[in-house]
């Protein structure tokens, strides 16, 4: 029979592992987004900060629990089985992620009915996390955690739910773009690609998450379960991160934005040199040789077309 540690603590040590090092990313994403977008707005600024240090905190009482577990209580089999889950950081972090992700989605599609179904999942997902930790709290010890289905499964179902639609909208709405203006079909493609990458990685996790819970006894679920809120986090700042690559109408990559979405007209323009169309007519030369006279006509001209005159961008994304 495998030991409590080897169950629970060896779980919880590899989620953490990965939990610090998604960490390490999301230092560095947060440095490179201060150092870009030095002019977004403050409230933006100020919620990722907030995100930041809530996930250092969710470090810290991982780095706390699990020094406390093996080293401070060693040998201490009673204590392994002690409790020490933050659940409702976690729910918490992805539910603020999946609320600015609908405010997003409600500036580019206005679609009321999206938006709320994205929020109602956001707060079952909270509302999961916040009971796990409250039953957690009241009764401090792993082996209640197999009794915890109802929070667990609306947690992560909620989760799940939310990442989907979110996703899929998104999708739907830049798509239909594509065969207004196949031009831009580039720039769409790598925001679709962006979109798709970021929901989908954490609906899998979410997903195996939930999936482990249900059908292992043991703790394996902590390995994909600790570390969901960096990839929140994570998934967010590279999405923002990645508007170095889009070039807006009107404006330099160095003006203001709400949240990388312009509230009132965006386009979204190929950065890529635009083409030139040069057409020369040749000169001609006309004689009359009998009356030893001539008569010339010459003339020449070019005629230049650029693809930024002909208004090619995606309004209204």
């Amino acid at each position: 029979m495998a030991s409590p540690a080897q169950n629970i603590q060896g779980p919880f040590f590899i989620g953490l592992t990965v939990n610090i090092l998604l960490h390490g990313v999301l230092t560095t994403q947060v440095y490179l987004y201060f150092t870009k977008y030095k002019t977004d707005t403050l409230w933006l600024k100020t919620f990722i900060v907030i995100l930041y240090i809530a996930d250092s905190f969710n470090c810290i009482i991982s780095i706390y629990y699990i020094y406390n577990a093996l080293v401070t209580h060693f040998g201490d089999d009673a204590s392994l089985l002690t409790a020490n889950w933050d659940a409702v950081l976690t729910g918490a972090i992805g539910g603020a992620v999946q609320h600015f992700f609908a405010w997003r989605v409600y500036v580019l599609s206005k679609n009321i009915l999206v938006v709320l179904a994205i929020i109602l999942c956001s707060l079952v997902n909270f509302a999961g996390s916040l009971g796990a930790t409250v039953s957690v709290a009241l009764n401090p010890s792993f082996t209640l955690l197999p009794g915890l289905t109802t929070e667990v499964t609306m947690w992560l179902v909620g989760a799940v739910l939310a990442d989907m639609i979110i996703a899929i909208s998104l999708v739907w709405h830049l798509g239909r773009h594509r065969h207004v203006f196949p031009a831009l079909n580039s720039t769409i493609n790598r925001i679709l690609r962006m979109t798709v990458q970021t929901g989908v990685l954490t609906t899998i996790v979410a997903i195996i998450d939930l999936t482990c819970y249900l059908t292992i006894s043991s703790g394996i679920h902590l390995i994909f379960n600790i570390p969901l809120s960096k990839l929140y986090t994570n998934c967010m700042l590279s999405s923002l991160n990645a508007r170095k690559g889009w070039t807006y109408d009107g404006s330099s990559s160095s003006e203001p934005t709400h949240g990388g979405v312009h509230t009132q007209s965006i386009a979204f323009q190929a950065q890529s040199i635009q083409p030139e169309v040069i057409v020369d007519v040749e000169s001609h030369r006309m004689t009359d040789k009998p009356r030893h006279s001539f008569f010339k006509h010459s003339s020449t001209s070019k005629h230049v077309w650029n693809s930024e005159e002909d208004g090619s961008s995606i309004n209204d994304i």
